[in-house]
């Protein structure tokens, strides 16, 4: 029987089956087998069937901003400007969590510590800790701003009980026991000490529902129930401060805390519905692309080499058709997705009219609409 990795109810049957037989991870890497999604009637969570041998997947497989140090996601385009995931989260984190002198920060599950990095450079005078299940980022570690202590695969037990902050950085949509990690954590912090999270919030982002290697999909509402269950008071989840991103603060409780309620029906009904929605959606997503590409000629283009737009390029009938990749992401340009270049918007061809939008639904007007190298060329757009 499947349970719950938030609150271990019974789970039933999936609300999302993958039609095919090949699902995609963060990485978009193509994986074996079917993605199966389910929704937990008692707490709202969304949660997904793992990969086997998750362990070794993260310890040998995955990796995230590897290529250099420069490397991050493209969060949003201000004023024609790009701006990067790991700016955006240092600014909200140092709104949200005051550092004083001596404080002692660990990221914990950090890959390149990219935010944490920005936070020193301009507070020297946190003592930053690194902790990640590989040891694939030990050299960027070791070109840190300030002297860092770090740790792989395993904690060191002479953090223990020694953190005023630890940090998360999208880590917890992949970690299956989540109850385990969370005393990990509260057996790093000192008493009243602050733990900080960031992970996807399927609610913005319908991709985080079918990526294969996110075991959980976390609601407000599941978040809320997670870490009060788990020990901490004081527990804030904030869905606007980050987009497609829920936001948590809590602190480690000095005495025992009572098991919270559940949340209430109504919001269980309205997080349902959102579960039918998506699944409903992305049913739909693949027999939309390929209805698109089957009413024109040509060459075509997708817009985004993220996960939607390898979603759309795994779904045509004719991915030979693509001519290239496009993406305002300056990481990205001169390398390859799908055999085919990725470059910059006007970078595009002049006889390519037809593109296919691969990114977030919900900024996807507002992203093309912003790129004025393509107004007036009679381009034809679809929309996920």
């Amino acid at each position: 029987m499947n349970c719950c990795n938030v609150c271990a109810g019974a789970l039933g049957e999936p609300v999302y089956r993958s039609a095919g037989d090949r699902s995609f991870t963060t990485m978009n890497t193509p994986v074996g087998g079917r993605t199966e999604v389910h929704f937990c009637a008692r707490c709202g969570h969304l949660q997904t069937s793992e990969l086997p041998d998750l362990a070794h997947y993260y310890a040998k497989v995955y990796e995230i901003n590897l290529a250099s140090a420069e490397a991050d996601q493209l969060y949003q385009i201000v004023d024609g400007q790009p701006v990067y995931r790991a700016d955006h989260q240092a600014r909200v984190l140092r709104a949200k969590v005051e550092f004083p002198p001596g404080c002692r920060v660990l990221d914990y599950g950090c890959a390149q510590a990219a935010t944490l990095r920005k936070v020193v450079a301009t507070s020297p005078e946190i003592r930053p800790f690194l902790f990640d299940v590989t040891d694939k980022y030990v050299g960027y570690w070791e070109r840190f701003p300030v002297p860092t202590q770090w740790a792989t695969h395993q904690v060191d037990p002479a953090w223990a009980a020694g953190m005023d902050v630890v940090l998360s950085f999208f880590a917890f949509e992949h970690i299956a026991g989540l109850e385990r990690a969370l005393a990990d954590i509260k057996a790093l912090l000192k008493p009243g000490g602050t733990f900080y999270l960031v992970v996807p919030n399927v609610l913005g982002n319908a991709a985080d529902f079918i990526v294969a290697d996110h075991v959980n999909h976390f609601t407000p509402a599941s978040m809320r129930y997670l870490l009060a269950a788990n020990g901490f008071d004081a527990v804030e989840v904030d869905d606007e401060a980050h987009d497609a991103a829920l936001v948590a603060t809590a602190r480690l409780a000095a005495a025992p805390v009572p098991r919270p309620p559940l949340p209430d029906a109504v919001e269980l009904g309205a997080l349902a519905a959102s579960a039918r929605q998506m699944s409903a959606y992305w049913n739909e997503a693949s027999a939309r692309i390929r209805a698109f590409e089957a009413d024109g000629d040509g060459p075509c283009a997708i817009y985004g080499a993220g996960f939607y737009g390898n979603f759309i390029a795994a779904s045509l009938a004719s991915p030979e058709r693509v001519d290239c990749f496009v993406d305002r992401n300056t990481h990205l340009h001169g390398q390859a997705c799908w055999g085919r270049p990725v470059v910059a918007p006007d970078g595009l061809p002049e006889n390519v009219r037809r593109v296919l939008v691969g990114v977030n639904p919900r900024a996807a007007r507002g992203a093309i609409e912003a790129v004025e190298a393509w107004r007036g060329r009679g381009i034809s757009f679809f929309y996920l």
